[in-house]
């Protein structure tokens, strides 16, 4: 049920917003030509590795070590920093959805380094596939240590229902539309203490 609404989500998401994606392309090549979208690899279900698809916000030219981002991080065109404040950044993960890498509502997919500091407990979070939102997003995102977010996926998990996933995806809606879903790290390491 899950995936089939995931599958029909995405491909109505797509369409309806299919203006957006063109103004994304608009930004992104006026501010800084070059490729439109940005893959990076990312852990997902069962901790098999494929690739997250965002429309590209930083320069070209402006490689760092850091896969943080700050909240007025210099790597960031000013257009980018539009598309980030409104999650617009974050549209092209509907293919990953319609692929099947990820879904709507589900942990948020993270990097190598980072599965790799997680308990065993923390890493139930990969029984289910990665979402482009979740219950750690809705409840304070990167504000939040990680500790506390994969806290809320764990929470997420054992108490799945559809209900649930619609009332995360309008409360994700309503923050991205008020302007307050983007949040940064309190600093470049995301764990804390």
């Amino acid at each position: 049920m899950k995936r089939f609404f995931d599958v029909f989500a995405g491909l109505a998401i797509c369409f309806v917003t299919s203006p957006v994606w063109v103004l994304s392309f608009i930004i992104i090549l006026l501010h800084d030509p070059g490729p439109v979208f940005f893959r990076q690899r990312r852990v997902g279900m069962n901790e098999k590795e494929f690739y997250i698809v965002k429309f590209r916000t930083m320069y070209i030219s402006q490689r760092s070590s850091s896969a943080t981002t700050m909240e007025k991080d210099s790597r960031v065109f000013r257009g980018g920093h539009f598309l980030r404040k409104f999650k617009i950044d974050e549209m092209p993960q509907i293919l990953n959805v319609i692929g099947g890498s990820m879904s709507l509502v589900g942990p948020r997919p993270t990097v190598r380094d980072d599965v790799d500091k997680m308990t065993y407990e923390q890493k139930r979070r990969f029984s289910v596939r990665p979402g482009i939102t979740g219950l750690a997003q809705i409840s304070g995102n990167t504000s939040i240590p990680w500790g506390e977010r994969i806290r809320y996926d764990l929470e997420y998990i054992d108490n799945f229902s559809v209900w649930w996933d619609l009332i995360i995806l309008i409360k994700t809606v309503l923050l991205v539309v008020s302007g307050r879903a983007d949040t940064h790290p309190p600093s470049d390491d995301e764990w804390g203490k």
